[in-house]
């Protein structure tokens, strides 16, 4: 009998580095550092499979139970995780002191994959700081925040980040009047551009969820936290926690 995990996966935490350039060729006397924070991801990764696997029913007796698209999903997804980041080929480029990496083996399942995961946020954070540096250094009056919308947790995942998505979509259909028409003014209007991401978190003492949206956004003036919390308020009917 195949020896399983069988606890829900820890959530990853964030991985960049300091200089949130991520992944990126680090100076060689960082590349421990990165190393370590493979390692990490790996060991998360190794948990999703686990988890995968109890899912699909690997035990003593699993010939004995009836498969289905659940179990049968579960499977392959774990069986996809067990090769992701099992090799990672560097090159040490000593003339420029940096150490790139060149290949790696990845499951591409970054939904449920944490190394691939850890991967993909790592390249969207290089490639979306440089954007954001050139267009800072191109308007310098911007001011760069971050801001982050929540609503109250609840033991249904899809009936709160619905109850999110819709919220987020109606502040940002606002500010979207507001530029177009010149009325219904918020503090969200102040936005000049922004990107964002959705994070979902679960408590197991509680067993509920907590999503939330994350914002990185550059503004033409400073917001007022507490008019933004009691505008969120007015649309979400739960959370003014912004």
């Amino acid at each position: 009998m195949q020896n399983l995990d069988k606890k829900k996966p820890l959530l990853s935490d964030s991985l960049a580095t300091g200089d949130n350039k991520g992944f990126a060729s680090p100076k060689g006397d960082q590349h421990r550092d990165r190393i370590t924070r493979f390692g990490i991801l790996k060991h998360r990764s190794k948990q999703q499979e686990n988890y995968l696997f109890s899912l699909a029913k690997i035990k003593e007796n699993y010939h004995a139970d009836v498969k289905n698209d659940e179990s049968i999903r579960a499977m392959k997804t774990a069986q996809k995780l067990n090769g992701c980041g099992n090799f990672l080929l560097f090159k040490n480029f000593y003339t420029i002191d940096q150490i790139k990496l060149a290949k790696f083996q990845a499951c591409s399942e970054h939904l449920l994959c944490p190394f691939c995961a850890g991967i993909r946020a790592s390249k969207a954070i290089q490639k979306y700081s440089e954007r954001v540096d050139q267009v800072l250094s191109e308007n310098p009056r911007l001011k760069p925040v971050m801001i982050t919308f929540t609503v109250k947790n609840g033991v249904d995942l899809r009936e709160r980040f619905t109850h999110l998505i819709k919220s987020f979509r109606t502040l940002i259909e606002r500010r979207r009047d507001y530029i177009k028409k010149g009325r219904g003014f918020n503090e969200f209007c102040k936005i000049n551009g922004a990107m964002y991401s959705y994070e979902n978190t679960y408590n197991e003492k509680t067993n509920e969820w907590h999503p939330h949206i994350h914002v990185f956004a550059l503004l033409d003036d400073w917001i007022d936290q507490d008019e933004l919390s009691q505008y969120w308020q007015s649309i979400t009917g739960d959370s003014m926690v912004v």
